[in-house]
């Protein structure tokens, strides 16, 4: 696939950063299935100012959204599906594999948004006004609209705002563990559990990077004559962009940012929790800095595969390429400093505030919210479900798929995912906090400063909180 992990880091945090190794290579495409029912009837306007037609009693809508080659197959397969149940509409999909969000900000400035699109910040796009209310069409749907139909509360806390529905999730992804087999086999390291129970303790984890991080005299991390420029194994990449950073800081009882609108990553516990992580690279020696993944020239999944890493921190949407890599994997839950914690989150389907065609757009966004859709990208390593039914014991039957998901993966999802992992909130003003955080931090990864040191220097966390009061003003002037 082409390079596509600045894409990937513009849905998550519309900026992104590289750090302790490198951010990993893979986008989130939209999620759903088919929830069954009738169509409503298509708006009958002749021509849209959102790109929909409606033409011989055929509708056209266009759907916009991002992915790598093989997730825009994905997708398209389910679009197929739905364009067969719903002979009279047509799907014009834009697919944009880099740059999303700009090109999705000039389309929406423009004269032809699209109808449909995806959107990693929800509450950005309703402040500013280009996001439906979909409230309705969600309560009056037989299937979507039932009370256990989608994991709840959870779904509700990132698909509304004050109680209105905008929009609605496409999976869930989280965080965890992938590490080469053989590796760890050969260093006599026990893997890492797929049980959150079982999860190693921050200490643990550390011992077990410093035996599996070799140098080209076969040395270890702490033993005598130990070069950092020479390894020929490292024992962990650990991504330090805002998703997996933040996790460390849930694990280690801080906070990011909260619905109050403040960011809490100033705070000891998430200041102690961010040094720990740049302290792989930086104190113990067991995880590479950019640089020296830069001069690899290798990504983060081929040295996984290829022997030159051993533990790898990336997204659950990860498994779909990692997965056909040709190498013996499996997946644990992250290591925990005071707790086991994962992050949750995803992108959402969202309806523009200037479809001419709102019914046909419904029942294109009610179909990315199906099973019938979702299970294609679960069955292919992409998403973890986000509706109940995929998460009982048949419903796993159903997506868990030999060849893709390791020994041991149906813990991930019916354990890890439902009962330890923590909504990610996203605040209106993010990506301008991201940046700001992003700078501030820049320093850190490469051992210039401390974390407090580059927050107080920077003034970074009362920056941030400044950008999110005003963010928070726009947005609720919207509702």
């Amino acid at each position: 696939m082409t390079d596509s992990r600045l894409s990937r880091r513009q849905f998550l945090t519309h900026t992104g950063r590289l750090a302790l190794g490198v951010a990993t290579t893979s986008l989130l495409a939209g999620c759903g299935s088919n929830a069954g029912g009738g169509a409503s009837t298509p708006g009958a306007s002749p021509t849209s100012p959102s790109g929909g037609t409606s033409q011989g009693g055929t509708t056209t809508i266009s759907m916009m959204g991002w992915g790598s080659p093989l997730e825009k197959q994905n997708v398209q397969k389910g679009l197929d599906m739905f364009q067969q149940q719903h002979p009279d509409i047509k799907v014009k999909w834009i697919h944009v594999p880099q740059d999303y969000f700009t090109k999705l900000k000039t389309a929406l400035a423009g004269g032809t948004p699209p109808d449909v699109f995806w959107t990693g910040n929800l509450a950005d796009y309703v402040s500013r006004g280009v996001v439906m209310d979909i409230t309705s069409y969600v309560e009056q749907d037989p299937v979507i609209g039932k009370p256990d139909y989608f994991i709840e509360p959870q779904e509700k806390e990132r698909a509304t705002i004050n109680g209105k529905w905008f929009g609605i999730g496409s999976c869930w992804v989280i965080h965890h563990l992938y590490y080469n087999s053989d590796i760890l086999e050969k260093a006599g390291v026990e893997p890492p559990s797929p049980e959150p129970k079982k999860a190693w303790t921050w200490e643990e984890f550390l011992e077990n990077c410093r035996k599996l991080t070799v140098d080209a005299s076969g040395k270890h991390p702490g033993q005598p004559g130990f070069d950092p420029s020479k390894v020929q194994q490292w024992g962990v990449s650990w991504p330090t962009w805002s998703l997996p950073r933040d996790v460390l800081v849930f694990s280690n009882g801080g906070e990011a940012f909260t619905p109050d609108y403040k960011c809490h990553l100033g705070e000891p516990e998430a200041m102690e929790a961010i040094q720990a992580l740049a302290d792989l690279a930086i104190k113990h020696q067991v995880a590479p800095q950019a640089a020296q993944m830069q001069q690899l020239g290798m990504s983060s999944w081929q040295m996984l595969a290829s022997g030159k890493l051993a533990i790898l921190v990336d997204g659950s949407w990860a498994l779909q390429d990692i997965s056909k890599m040709n190498f013996k994997f499996g997946c644990g839950v992250l290591p925990k400093m005071k707790k086991v914690v994962t992050e949750a989150q995803a992108h959402c389907h969202v309806i523009c505030s200037r479809t001419k065609h709102p019914d046909a757009a419904w029942q294109l966004l009610r179909f990315l919210s199906s099973d019938d859709y979702q299970l294609g990208l679960c069955k292919a390593g992409l998403w973890l479900p986000s509706h109940t039914s995929l998460l009982t014991e048949d419903g796993l039957k159903r997506w868990i798929t030999p060849g893709v998901h390791p020994e041991g993966y149906d813990k991930i999802a019916t354990e890890y995912l439902l009962k330890y992992s923590k909504n990610y909130f996203y605040p209106a003003g993010f990506e301008q906090a991201d940046q700001i955080l992003t700078s501030a931090l820049d320093p850190v990864w490469i051992g210039k400063m401390t974390v407090q040191e580059a927050f107080k220097k920077t003034n970074a966390i009362g920056q941030v909180n400044q950008v999110l009061q005003q963010a928070k003003a726009k947005l609720e002037a919207q509702l």
